[in-house]
């Protein structure tokens, strides 16, 4: 019989950020009550303030009993909640990722806010349900629960994304998302009813023990377990931006706030490719299916890179390059899998890579949102004209995060991309490395561009950081984030560590 009781310390992550939820919560219904006590009037600024300072305050207590309570978890994996969710050391690594990068999004959001007038303690709340279904995510082991999660973490953000009700673009990306949304949900929806039907449970690792042993199944069922595997793997593409299933993502990272297109491009994408590594990278093989998944993900990928490199080349708008840039990083991720060698080193390679591009990406975004004031939005290419002269630090930051994404050392996207392709270099696929190599050479104009228009070219924008509300956590975020891209592309070894803590939780 499967565990029903659980230790509170194996979800001391999720327990204290669904406290800080309801502290969030009680601050909105309750915070008038102090105030006219003490004859203040409740304005809008103010309550956005302490929203935004609750909010980073408390992420950096989820983050604190997460750490406390790590001795805690078990080393080996094990399934709780009968069966539902799969708690263990490794998966600490995973959530604290995911909460570190909520809060450094959250930091950048107290300017961002403040000067675009939304309301706070709406967003905060959507952000913290959003990250709660990350967390759930991808701690997973029934496909009931990883739906649940799945839909958890989307539907604040299809919230969010149309939340700057005075940014016209803000509905229609909404609108998008959702809808589009509504689609890979059914996808998944109807892979999980073909396994489900074939398998008779929902527990991830019987059924990937019913699809590796074919012995006793008959021809139909057979293509019937591929075809769910794909189907949730459509599924799981749209939520990454992998060819053919990105044409929102461009739409959308343009309309929504951008501190929401951060988080989307690492968080979300992040969470979604554990799952994909969970159902497709398993220690155990798919046998007869192995060939066909792996010519799938080899081609999607490959299509991904060259899409997205090529269609960024010609973008002026600095939010839909990026836009593009993360679809071309989702085909390198899926490269590290394509030869369904089932190694935990393949595992290790896209969680190494996944982990630095949450930095890296957070980076570049953070500048924009430095950048931006309440009547201008930084988001096209020349408004980062001559950045340099007034805004040296942004701009240094800036051109770190171009380097890194464009992948030259010693920044972390550099070990990250020789990471993925070590694992096309172990497997043999060498005219895949040749194309992805040739793919990323494209991508060096479109990074470096923007370096060029920073460093070398006349200003031509005002002063766009003319409000400086907020500056100091944006500062903050902005160090950090610089900070780890430059230490960990230096001195890669302690992230390796982490990402294998985690691949190794993945992979059992």
């Amino acid at each position: 019989m499967n565990e029903i009781a659980i230790k509170p310390a194996l979800v001391a992550g999720e327990l204290s950020l669904i406290g800080l939820i309801l502290v969030l919560t009680f601050y909105e219904i309750f915070h008038k009550i102090p105030l006219f006590s003490l004859g203040l009037a409740s304005n809008f600024e103010r309550r956005n303030k302490w929203a935004g300072i609750i909010t980073v305050l408390g992420l950096l207590g989820v983050i604190s009993a997460v750490i406390l309570n790590q001795q805690q978890a078990p080393e080996t994996v094990q399934s709780v909640l009968s069966a539902s969710i799969r708690v263990g050391d490794g998966l600490l690594i995973g959530k604290l990722a995911l909460i570190a990068a909520t809060a450094l999004v959250a930091m950048l959001s107290y300017r961002y806010i403040y000067t675009q007038q939304i309301p706070a303690t709406d967003y905060f709340l959507l952000l913290l349900f959003s990250l709660l279904g990350a967390m759930v995510l991808i701690s997973t082991e029934n496909l009931l629960v990883l739906f649940l999660a799945l839909e958890m973490m989307s539907i604040p953000i299809y919230a969010l994304v149309g939340l700057h009700r005075y940014k016209s673009r803000a509905g229609e990306s909404a609108i998008k998302y959702l809808l589009l949304g509504g689609f890979s949900s059914a996808f998944l929806l109807l892979g999980i009813s073909f396994l489900y039907g074939l398998s008779g449970t929902l527990v991830i690792s019987d059924i990937l023990k019913y699809a590796t042993s074919f012995s006793g199944l008959n021809e139909t069922n057979m293509v019937l377990v591929g075809l769910g595997f794909i189907l949730i793997f459509v599924g799981l593409a749209f939520k990454v931006s992998l060819f053919p299933f990105h044409a929102w993502t461009p739409d959308v990272y343009e309309g929504a706030s951008t501190p929401i297109t951060a988080y989307m491009s690492v968080v979300i994408k992040l969470s979604a490719f554990a799952v994909i590594l969970r159902l497709f990278a398993n220690a155990a093989p798919f046998t007869v299916f192995d060939g066909i998944f792996s010519k799938i993900i080899t081609v999607l990928a490959l299509l991904t890179i060259i899409y997205g490199n090529s269609v960024a080349v010609v973008q002026q708008n600095v939010k839909r390059m990026l836009a593009y840039s993360s679809i071309a990083h989702a085909g390198y991720m899926a490269l590290a899998i394509a030869p369904m060698q089932h190694s935990v080193q393949a595992v290790q390679a896209v969680l190494f890579y996944g982990i630095g591009y949450i930095m890296m990406n957070t980076l570049a975004f953070g500048v924009l949102i430095y950048l931006t004031n309440k009547d201008i939005y930084c988001e096209k290419l020349s408004d980062l004209r001559g950045i340099s002269k007034k805004y040296p630090a942004a701009a240094a930051f800036m051109a770190l995060a171009m380097f890194s994404l464009a992948g030259i050392p010693p920044a972390i996207g550099f070990a990250g991309k020789i990471q993925i392709f070590i694992q096309l270099v172990e497997a043999q696929m060498y005219w895949t490395l040749v194309i992805a190599l040739l793919a990323s050479l494209v991508a060096l104009y479109f990074y470096l561009n923007v370096v060029v228009q920073m460093y070398m070219k006349e200003v031509e924008s005002p002063d766009l950081r003319a409000d400086k509300t907020g500056r100091l956590l944006t500062n903050i975020s902005l160090w950090i984030t610089a900070a780890f891209v430059l230490i960990a592309g230096i001195l890669p070894s302690y992230l390796m560590e982490w990402a294998l803590e985690w691949a190794n939780f993945i992979f059992q």
